[in-house]
């Protein structure tokens, strides 16, 4: 196996004056020693991961953590390493007995899109391909508050009593942003349970408002790509909790226009 690990960047990165946490990215990369022939094209699998490494130990902890139990819940991976090793091994046995041989290759990118105070909001960026028509790819948000080292979920931004209205509202910025009349059915063209909108689990907060975003398959074919759906703050926020409408604040204001 070909081994390069905790590659970091030299220079540490710049936090701003309202940025609360220091970090680093880290890069690592793991392939395998198996070389297949894909039409004249040598090639291996791999698998690779970009991520940033904070200073507080506890911050890291937490973050790690969720990685593994989103990508991995039915594994007691521990690591970033334990999972690029599994990936390979897995590869290594299966194309043993593969007829027609292909590389395999799995990559996330998990990047800081807020660093506030009170708001630590990531994305993750995954792609893979394991064989077949093509790969498949997905993005994952993860919001915390870095004062209590706890994650931010839905009902503390939005009420559980409050979310059924949230759902109303999102439903209508929905419809007109895909087109479709206030009666007009989602069985045919969607995926919702029911037949019936929904909102998931997958959101962040942004300057300008709440963001949820779909990922292939989920509401949609293939080919359809993501769905990416923002609720404006000045829809809900009426809504909004106090802790809500404080991140909504410190991400305001660095609201800057063109």
């Amino acid at each position: 196996m070909l081994f390069l690990s905790c590659n970091l960047n030299n220079e540490r990165k710049t936090v701003a004056k309202a940025d609360t946490l220091r970090y680093r990215y880290q890069h690592y990369i793991l392939s395998s020693k198996e070389v297949v022939d894909n039409d004249g094209k040598k090639d291996t699998t791999y698998f690779k991961a970009i991520f940033p490494e904070f200073e507080q130990k506890e911050i890291n902890d937490l973050i790690k953590r969720q990685f593994t139990a989103n990508r991995q819940p039915d594994t007691q991976y521990n690591s970033i390493e334990q999972e690029a090793k599994a990936f390979i091994e897995n590869y290594e046995d299966f194309v043993k007995m593969d007829e027609y041989p292909r590389a395999w290759y799995s990559e996330m990118h998990a990047k800081v899109l807020q660093n506030k105070p009170s708001f630590l909001s990531l994305s993750l960026e995954l792609s893979d391909y394991t064989g077949g028509a093509h790969g498949n790819y997905n993005t994952l948000f993860y919001n915390y508050d870095p004062l209590k080292v706890d994650t931010i979920g839905l009902e503390k931004i939005i009420p559980v009593e409050k979310q059924q209205s949230l759902t109303k509202i999102a439903e209508v910025i929905f419809r007109k942003q895909e087109g479709l009349s206030t009666e007009q059915a989602l069985d045919e063209s969607y995926f919702f349970e029911d037949n019936r909108f929904h909102l998931n689990n997958n959101f962040t907060l942004t300057p300008k408002g709440l963001l949820f975003l779909y990922n292939v398959y989920e509401i949609k074919p293939y080919a359809a790509g993501i769905t990416e759906l923002m609720i404006p703050y000045e829809q809900i926020d009426s809504l909004m909790t106090e802790e809500g409408k404080h991140i909504r604040t410190q991400l305001r204001q660095n609201i800057t226009t063109n």
